[in-house]
């Protein structure tokens, strides 16, 4: 087990091509920094995230881990751990639960004496979130869902924004679906990737002495769980799993037991889709069963439509795969979508956050999550085709970046989705459609008429969006 810099050769191998960033060429050399840690950053910075914990269980004290990850638009520091180490019996905390010396903890004597860092966190029930399965029956049994969170109020300007993570690391292959790329093979993404985990040794006094890291590979990638050759130790449970992706270090795994049997690896509850959307659940992060209008004519209505239903079969080449305006006075609407984070990187704030969009079923309820457990069907935008589709396969083009919803809720917003190295926001027009056509709307409010006319153009820097350029999510 060790604290050294990680290793700098090249941990990708070769991944499956769904996993290629959308600047990716197939007929290019594959790039091969998608996995790696950009060594200009501090090497040591992941030792600032990470937590030690003590808690009383059944009379004895325990020590265990948590860490720091970046939840974009929390309204609480979000500190992920192992939910035994929080739980002592169904539906019971543990108790005397603390942060050892958390540096970030604020305190001030008097008004002009500076702030000092370095308090303990006497964490109270109000405080702790813990996966409902795990917590009404927390038994190894249930090691998938031993998963939990503890909460903590910070000013926003002081938020701690500590590792990063992304969707696309807990997804595994769809399975039963005929669509695939060139070269797609079933390997998981994760499948013998370079792992760290980190953690305190109960031996370990922080500020004296710092969390350690043990490096190793994934042995197993399971829908729920990751097991890993790293090395690790009683009373490092609740510490992080994690990655360099994209430059940087992105949390994969909550790391809660030792190997099962001799031979296999450590094992850690796999950071997935479900997983996150249930940390966001706790958090109040995302929006749900929201329509996207776009704000480009005072006299109709124009929002975005998705087929629904998408067939697993479906090339996701044909027409009547592909997105439309639907134009109105106001028009039926029957593309709602789950809008909520699916990427972060370390130290960057709301505005710099990726989302993604699932597309709601059409018997779903307009409020509330879509089932956690259904295959989604996400929104791609794509603005080389200038498309928009539904797709069953999540890659870099289901992510976009909406800052202003986040600097300015509830006003108008662009959707800025990647094209290269550079980022076009979405239009929508109407130029095409009949006036004929147009004036019969309004004498039926849910007709409507569809249109192709969906283009991507460059973002303006530097110029606020205006209601020819923008999307809202009405409340």
């Amino acid at each position: 087990m060790g604290n050294g810099v990680q290793d700098s050769g090249n941990p990708l191998g070769e991944l499956p091509r769904r996993y290629w960033h959308m600047s990716q060429k197939y007929d290019r050399p594959q790039r091969t920094d998608d996995f790696g840690i950009d060594l200009t950053a501090d090497v040591h910075r992941w030792e600032n995230w990470i937590v030690k914990l003590t808690f009383e269980k059944q009379g004895n004290v325990k020590h265990g881990n948590g860490f720091y990850v970046n939840v974009p638009n929390a309204t609480n520091d979000v500190v992920l751990t192992a939910a035994h180490n929080l739980v002592d019996g169904p539906q019971h905390y543990c108790s005397n639960i603390k942060i050892i010396h958390d540096r970030y903890k604020e305190k001030k004597n008097t008004e002009e004496e500076e702030e000092k860092e370095g308090e303990d966190i006497e964490v109270t029930p109000d405080m702790l979130r813990v996966c409902t399965r795990y917590f009404d029956e927390p038994n190894e049994d249930n090691a998938i869902y031993d998963y939990g969170a503890i909460l903590l109020k910070r000013d926003r300007l002081k938020r701690i924004r500590g590792f990063g993570f992304h969707i696309m690391l807990g997804l595994v292959p769809p399975r039963g679906l005929d669509v695939k790329s060139p070269g797609d093979d079933d390997k998981d993404v994760m499948h013998d990737k370079a792992v760290n985990v980190s953690g305190y040794r109960p031996e370990d006094s922080p500020p004296q002495e710092l969390p350690k890291r043990s490096e190793g590979r994934c042995v197993r990638a399971g829908d729920s769980q990751l097991q890993y050759n790293a090395q690790t130790v009683q009373g490092m449970s609740g510490g992080p799993v994690w990655v360099g992706y994209r430059g940087k270090e992105t949390v994969v795994a909550i790391h809660n037991y030792g190997a099962a049997k001799d031979g296999e690896g450590n094992q850690g509850t796999r950071l997935n889709l479900k997983v996150w959307r249930t940390i966001f659940d706790w958090v109040g992060v995302g929006w749900y069963g929201k329509s996207l209008h776009y704000r480009g004519s005072k006299t109709y209505s124009m929002h975005l439509y998705l087929p629904p239903n998408l067939p697993p079969t479906s090339s996701l080449n044909r027409n009547e795969d592909e997105g439309r305006v639907r134009v109105g006075k106001p028009g039926q609407i029957d593309s709602l979508f789950d809008i909520f984070p699916v990427a972060m990187v370390p130290g960057c704030k709301e505005k710099d956050a990726y989302y993604g969009f699932i597309l709601k079923s059409a018997d779903a309820k307009r409020s509330g999550p879509t089932a956690k457990n259904t295959s989604p069907t996400w929104a791609r935008w794509d603005p080389s085709k200038n498309k928009v589709t539904p797709t069953k396969h999540f890659d870099a083009r289901c992510e976009v970046n909406i800052p202003q919803v986040i600097i300015q809720p509830g006003k108008p917003f662009e959707i800025q989705a990647r094209d290269g190295k550079d980022f076009k926001q979405v239009k929508m027009s109407m130029e095409l459609l009949d006036k004929e056509d147009l004036e019969l709307l309004g004498d039926d409010p849910t007709s409507y008429e569809d249109t192709s006319e969906i283009s991507f153009v460059p973002v303006k820097k530097n110029k606020a969006p205006t209601s020819a350029s923008a999307s809202e999510v009405p409340q």
